[in-house]
């Protein structure tokens, strides 16, 4: 499939190479005539240049009104080049299938085609450049805003990179006139099970869609106002049709109606954005309804506000992802308090409480255990100690405390939280034994828990809980008292044996 994409462009690019040519007449006068030198004679040149940017021209130019040096001839590489040079820098997020298709089927063909020229090096360069790309795309990164992230930090902006794509289809589609579309898109953005209201994108997004619709209502309102004399128009012209034109004419239009009603009623099921119909009043009538509503609502946001805590959430979910609890919390205690006013983001903030006390909980289970293992697994340097044949382990632990050579096990603590002032304290127990706090489903790339947890109300972290209490074990172990009196036992018999042998001889 490469291979013949490739040979089709090599075709192409054989056959328009004429007509991609710039080439430059410049007359004595000083004028300048742009396009393509189909022949050259001694008596002048034959040409075909640009008369506006849209309307093209021919004519033969005589030598005798040709300034000297005046015809500047363009080379084919030099054409094609201008085109290939618009591939970099890349767009946005593109994919390694993507890079791997510019490489082979736009940049190697022009290499084989032009060897050896300056132009040929150029775009050697320009390969080199978009393989190191698609490697660090390979490798889990991605191109954003023209920015590279790693791989930890593309997870970590998941949740923004998909409202980015979202963003950017809702104003391509609004670019296209479709309205309805573009607003579909954004609804997408306020949907309340997803993450998006958090992302650093969606205050963008809000006065990008306020443009839209007031662009809409404007085109929603010259549409009713054209209904009615299209309406007309159309029944006026069945009137003047005979058959069979007029069956042919009606059933064309029962089809267009049908489709229309089959199109709405699809689209109705998943928006309230259905796409409009110049005969439908009704449907253009709800249509600025909606519009309205919209448009009323958005008003009404705090675009600088939500701007800030968008940056603040964004600044925790990078810390969350790159295991900065404190840095996290901070930036999340920032975000609590912009968000005071507005209490739409208070379950997503709820949901980045767990996923820190979640975090919380992880690093006190991994310090405990360290601690734990520092205790029971690092065997003493001293004789009889734990790793010594015969040696009860219980016995052994004892002995390397009291030794000094091992430090008793210290009760479990609760880690003090640092919060700014006026914020709400996030202080989580640092206790192995405690059940992890619920955090709802699956959690997800890009934020810091699950969407399962945005039915949970806005509360505080739960308050910490005392340590169990630790149950010291005991110095000598049954194993050790039954050796112990097996071994008096033992002694016990010998000193008999001994005593009756002694009796014997002395009689």
């Amino acid at each position: 499939m490469k291979l013949s994409r490739s040979l089709l462009f090599l075709a192409l690019a054989a056959t328009s190479t004429g007509l991609l040519r710039a080439d430059i007449v410049t007359l004595k006068d000083g004028k300048k005539l742009e396009g393509t030198i189909l022949e050259q004679k001694p008596e002048g040149v034959l040409m075909k240049y640009k008369v506006t940017a849209k309307i093209m021209d021919e004519k033969f130019i005589p030598m005798a009104e040709i300034a000297p040096g005046g015809i500047l001839k363009e080379k084919p590489e030099e054409v094609e080049i201008k085109e290939l040079r618009k591939l970099v820098p890349t767009v946005d997020l593109m994919t390694a299938e993507k890079y791997e298709q510019l490489i082979q089927d736009r940049l190697r063909p022009f290499v084989n085609r032009y060897p050896g020229t300056p132009q040929a090096d150029e775009i050697k360069k320009m390969i080199d450049e978009l393989q190191s790309e698609k490697e660090k795309v390979v490798s889990g990164g991605i191109k954003l805003e023209g920015r590279w992230l790693t791989a930890q930090e593309a997870r970590a902006e998941k949740a923004n990179v998909d409202a980015y794509l979202i963003r950017q289809a809702m104003n391509e589609k609004a670019a296209a006139g479709d309205m309805s579309g573009a607003l579909r898109e954004f609804d997408q953005l306020t949907d309340k099970k997803k993450f998006h209201q958090a992302s650093i994108y969606y205050p963008k997004a809000v006065e990008e869609a306020l443009a839209i619709l007031t662009t809409y209502d404007a085109k929603l309102s010259q549409m009713i106002k054209d209904q009615p004399i299209l309406q007309k128009q159309r029944d006026e012209s069945l009137k003047r049709l005979v058959e069979p034109d007029l069956t042919r004419a009606k059933s064309a239009i029962d089809k267009e109606v049908n489709d229309a009603d089959t199109r709405k009623g699809i689209e109705r099921k998943d928006s309230k954005w259905i796409t409009p119909y110049k005969y439908d009043l009704k449907l253009l009538q709800e249509l600025q309804k909606n519009v309205f509503a919209e448009k009323t609502k958005l008003q009404k946001v705090n675009i600088p506000q939500i701007t800030k805590i968008c940056e603040h959430l964004h600044q925790a979910t990078i810390h969350f992802y790159g295991e900065k609890i404190v840095d996290g919390e901070l930036a999340l205690a920032e975000a609590i308090n912009a968000a005071q006013a507005n209490p739409e983001y208070g379950p997503i903030i709820q949901i980045y409480r767990n996923g820190f006390q979640q975090k919380r909980f992880e690093y006190a289970a991994k310090q405990q255990a360290a601690a734990t293992h520092a205790v029971i697994g690092a065997p003493p340097a001293t004789p009889g100690a734990a790793g010594a044949p015969g040696v009860d382990p219980s016995v052994a632990r004892a002995m390397a405390v009291a030794s000094g050579q091992v430090p008793p096990p210290q009760p479990t603590s609760v880690m003090p939280q640092q919060v700014p002032a006026g914020a709400a304290p996030v202080q989580q127990p640092i206790n192995p034994g405690m059940t992890p706090p619920p955090v709802g489903g699956v959690p997800q790339a890009g934020v810091p828990m699950p969407q399962g947890a945005y039915a949970q109300p806005v509360a505080p972290a739960p308050a910490p809980v005392a340590p169990a209490p630790v149950e010291e074990e005991s110095t000598i172990s049954m194993d050790t008292i039954l050796m112990v009196a097996g071994g008096a036992v033992v002694l016990v018999l010998l000193l008999v044996v001994l005593l009756g042998k002694k009796k014997a001889k002395g009689e």
